[in-house]
C-alpha cells in the first residue's frame, strides 16, 4: 500500500512576490480545497473598501500646460496627466480649513544652515512649544527673515533655509507655475500639518517624476526662538525642539506654498 507523503510548511521556500499564474489554496467549511488567484483574493479581502479614501485630503497640483491654469487632482489621476506632459507643482494638503502645497523636492540631503550667523528675523518668535505650534505664518516669517539678511548674517541665498525656500521654483513647459518668490520656509504649524499627513504626502510624491520623499529626520521651520535658535520638527516622532542653533547645524528643508496662480 502506498504511503502518502506530506511536506512541512516550515521546510518550504519563503517568497515575497506572487508570479503570474500562481494561486492560493482556499478551504471551505466542509474542508474542500480550491484555488484563488491574487486579483480575486485582493478583491475578497478588501470587500467594498474604497481605496481612494486613503488619500482623502491630498491632491497633486499643476499648472495646465495648455493655458497655465492652476489645478489639483486626486492622486490616481496624476500618472496619466504626467505621461501627457504635465509637471507637478507639488502635493496639496487640505485640512482644518487650511491649504498647503508641499514641494516635490527639498534641499540637499546633508541639510543646510538656517543662517550664516545669529539673526532675529523679526516675525514670529515663540518661547514655548504650544505657542510655536500655533504659528501658521510661514510666508510672513520667511519674507521678514529674508529682509533681515546682511553680509554679516546671510539668510537670503540658497545656502540657507529661508533663502532656499524663497528661491525655490516649479515651472511647467511654458515656464509658468509656482515660481521663485511663491515658496517659503514652513512655520511650526505648517510643518506639523506635513507631519500629520506624511504617509499620504509621500504616496503622492512617489507618483511625481523626480520627487523625493519626506524622511524621518528633523526639519527647520521659520518659527524662531531667539536670534541664535529656531524651532525644528523631527518627522519620526514629532519632537519639536530648539536644540540646534541657526548658524551651526544643518537640517533638512522642504519648501511650501499655497494654491495660487
Amino acid at each position: 500500500m502506498a504511503v502518502k507523503k506530506t511536506k512541512k510548511l516550515s521546510a518550504q521556500t519563503t517568497t515575497t512576490a506572487v508570479a503570474t499564474g500562481e494561486k492560493f489554496a482556499k478551504v471551505d467549511a466542509n474542508g474542500k480545497v480550491t484555488l484563488i488567484d491574487l486579483a480575486n483574493l485582493k478583491s475578497a479581502i478588501m470587500g467594498g473598501f474604497d481605496l481612494d479614501s486613503l488619500t482623502d485630503g491630498v491632491f497633486i497640483m499643476y499648472h495646465r500646460k495648455s493655458d497655465d491654469y492652476p489645478l489639483m487632482v486626486k492622486p490616481h489621476k496624476w500618472t496619466a496627466l504626467q505621461n501627457a506632459g504635465e509637471i507637478a507643482d507639488g502635493v496639496v494638503v487640505v485640512e482644518g480649513g487650511k491649504v498647503l502645497v508641499v514641494a516635490p523636492t527639498e534641499a540637499d540631503s546633508a541639510g543646510i544652515l538656517w543662517s550664516s550667523a545669529a539673526v532675529s528675523g523679526g516675525a514670529t518668535t515663540a518661547s514655548d512649544r504650544v505657542t510655536a505650534m500655533h504659528d501658521w505664518d510661514g510666508k510672513a516669517n520667511t519674507a521678514s527673515i529674508i529682509s533681515k539678511s546682511t553680509s554679516a548674517a546671510v539668510t537670503n541665498t540658497s545656502a540657507y533655509a529661508p533663502g532656499f525656500c524663497n528661491l525655490y521654483s516649479r515651472a511647467n513647459a511654458n515656464g509658468k507655475g509656482l515660481l521663485a518668490g511663491k515658496w517659503w520656509l514652513p512655520s511650526v504649524g505648517e510643518m506639523m500639518m506635513i507631519y500629520a499627513n506624511m504617509t499620504k504626502i509621500n504616496y503622492c510624491l512617489s507618483l511625481i517624476s523626480g520627487a523625493t520623499q519626506l524622511v524621518e529626520n528633523w526639519y527647520w521651520t521659520s518659527t524662531e526662538r531667539s536670534a541664535a535658535t529656531a524651532w525644528n520638527l523631527t518627522l519620526s516622532d514629532g519632537n519639536l525642539n530648539i536644540w540646534f542653533t541657526k548658524a551651526s547645524y544643518k537640517g533638512r528643508v522642504r519648501p511650501v506654498s499655497a494654491f495660487i496662480d
